[in-house]
């Protein structure tokens, strides 16, 4: 591969979404083919994929079949999107969530085999792992005040299943200090700006 893959995790509100349009818009302004995409969905058959498993009428859905179809659309990211686009030089994918979502969420969060989760994240990837990914950290508090719409399923899974995630993450975390950036998401959105373009310049030689 010729270009760069980096990954975006945290729970909604935490500010994912803004600081991925400012990266792309300072890769492009420096050259690089960009190429931003959402997890679960990002192709039209994970968008579809995405639709039931945030339906709030899916809520007896058991957490292994949640695991399964969250790893069936990103299998098809992967390999319709991701892949291709990292073969063409000075290439970027940002992605808003990755596998380490389903590490977080579902193994730690659900409470499954972690050894299963990773193994699976693993096949439905291909074995692409992130060059660097952002964690941003943020209180469920805080992360509650800045929602403005209704809670989809997952949302509306309970605190202890939030504490349980976000433990997840800072898991992987310690576990992988080279690959993953913890961000303090309460922090006012320039500042984290500057953090995560400070880290993506030591991966990235930007001209």
């Amino acid at each position: 591969m010729n270009g760069i893959l980096i990954s975006f995790e945290g729970i909604d509100a935490s500010g994912k979404t803004t600081q991925i349009t400012r990266l792309e818009s300072y890769l492009q302004e420096h050259g690089f083919d960009v190429l931003v995409k959402r997890e679960p969905g990002g192709t039209k058959l994970g968008e579809k994929i995405r639709d039931v498993l945030l339906d709030p009428a899916s809520h007896d859905m058991h957490p292994r079949m949640e695991f399964l179809l969250y790893s069936a659309s990103r299998a098809q990211l992967v390999e319709q999107d991701v892949l291709p686009f990292l073969k063409r030089e000075r290439s970027v994918v940002l992605l808003d969530r990755y596998y380490d979502s389903s590490t977080a969420y579902q193994g730690a969060g659900r409470k499954l085999d972690l050894a299963a989760v990773k193994q699976v994240n693993h096949f439905a990837t291909a074995g692409l792992v992130p060059h660097l990914t952002f964690f941003f950290d943020l209180p469920l508090k805080e992360a509650r005040k800045r929602q403005e719409q209704e809670a989809d399923r997952l949302e509306s899974s309970g605190d202890d299943f939030y504490e349980r995630t976000r433990q997840g993450y800072l898991k992987i975390c310690a576990e992988e200090p080279n690959r993953m950036v913890r961000l303090d998401a309460s922090q006012p959105p320039d500042e984290i700006t500057a953090q995560i373009l400070e880290k993506v310049k030591t991966l990235i030689r930007i001209s």
